[in-house]
């Protein structure tokens, strides 16, 4: 029978910074983006929580619901270390990890459970929980049942430091009067939706008829329907055997909808510098550039360019992006999410600069890349990221981090 982990971190950017600094350890703290600015609440430790405030919400809204609160400038690459030692940790027990995001894993733990069934099953969850804590000091969550999609959920059921298995024979029970909106990947749009066709539990709809279900969602209604039934067969891809990356972009939902040009350039750079930045760690070249916008109302418009040479120049990419924008247009709508990405990737090779000029720019941004390196990610910068009042924030994770498959 085959058996999967999901290993959750509990409020994983304020527990990392309570390890780096234990005298703040059970106060309420908020890991932002950047202490300037409107900055949002990207993680709130529980006790944060208990004030009302959760993630996404502004630092301003936040402070005035816990003056006491202890504000922390979240630090993306310390995460992504920490991410990788838990994966080198968790191959104790089995290779067979996928990382799901900065603070999440899934094990195929089959070989493990074995014959043991549920009973083993109980055990690991205690070993995994125990092995981050004592290994890393830090707080999880642990989910095991059938597939992916039981495990997550089933990881989410006791926050924070839980362990929670879920048989295959137990499924049908746990989903019956559960709301559709507590499974992952239905949110509250999708649950109005569904609730429109008298859906409200997972039971119903995993009894709903699937022509009903692909009128009114297309061919999502068969994976909805398997959601209901606690039904899941998506693969567990080890990170060791995710491909390379076919492209690299960055996006931000920004704090409040904006409504000038200016302003969206300042955010166009801070996201251009992040994909050529990452480009070049990675000795990426790219020839098209997208650009997306989505507008206050939700509706999105994506545009690209291919470019004559590859590139993993920002003040390039961002040219290129800030025209694609200018064509689509800010209207009264304003401006919710930005994304830059670059594709038709080219790996290796040697820039070969057209001017003198040219050279001495190349040699200035490697320069740049070289402070960067020691001292973290955009100490120096070029002055536009400086300049613009939304200053970027973004946790690079990788689902095939570099340190861990040695490229």
């Amino acid at each position: 029978m085959r058996w999967i982990a999901h290993i959750d971190m509990n409020a994983y950017f304020a527990s990392v910074e309570e390890m780096v600094n234990p005298k703040i350890r059970g106060k309420p703290i908020l890991v932002t983006g950047a202490p300037e600015g409107r900055s949002v609440v990207c993680t709130a430790s529980y006790p944060a929580r208990e004030y009302g405030i959760q993630s996404g919400m502004s630092l301003k809204e936040a402070l005035r619901l816990c003056p006491h609160a202890v504000v922390v400038t979240g630090n993306p690459s310390r995460y992504t270390a920490t991410l990788s030692q838990l994966v080198k940790m968790l191959e104790g027990f089995t290779h067979l990890i996928e990382i799901a995001s900065v603070d999440e894993v899934y094990m195929n733990v089959s070989d493990i459970v074995g014959e043991g069934g549920k009973e083993r099953a109980k055990e690991l969850a205690g070993e995994l929980r125990m092995a981050v804590v004592n290994g890393l000091d830090l707080p999880c969550s642990v989910g095991i049942a059938p597939n992916k999609v039981m495990a997550k959920f089933a990881s989410g059921l006791k926050k924070p430091m839980g362990e929670t298995v879920i048989a295959h024979n137990e499924i049908e029970e746990v989903l019956e009067n559960l709301p559709v909106d507590a499974l992952p990947g239905i949110g509250t749009k999708l649950a109005i939706r569904l609730k429109g066709l008298g859906i409200t539990t997972c039971g119903e709809l995993g009894r709903a008829p699937v022509g009903l279900l692909k009128a009114r969602f297309g061919v999502v209604g068969i994976a909805l329907k398997a959601m209901g039934q606690g039904v899941a067969d998506t693969p567990l891809v080890p990170y060791y055997e995710v491909p390379e990356a076919k492209s690299v972009g960055h996006s931000v939902t920004l704090p409040e909808d904006i409504y000038d040009m200016e302003r969206v350039k300042g955010v166009v750079f801070s996201l251009s510098e992040k994909v050529g930045r990452r480009m070049r760690r990675r000795g990426y070249r790219g020839r098209r550039v997208q650009a997306v916008v989505r507008r206050g109302d939700f509706t999105s418009v994506v545009k690209h360019r291919t470019l004559k040479r590859p590139t993993d120049d920002a003040r390039e990419i961002y040219k290129t992006a800030v025209g694609l924008i200018e064509g689509i247009g800010i209207d009264e709508r304003g401006v919710r999410m930005l994304g830059v990405s670059v594709s038709l990737i080219e790996i290796g090779g040697e820039i070969l600069p057209l001017f003198e000029g040219g050279m001495r720019e190349r040699a200035l941004i490697e320069a740049l890349d070289a402070v960067n390196d020691r001292y973290g990610e955009f100490t120096v910068s070029w002055a536009r990221a400086y300049l613009s009042r939304y200053r970027l924030w973004h946790v690079p994770m990788s689902r095939r981090p570099a340190e861990l498959v040695g490229n």
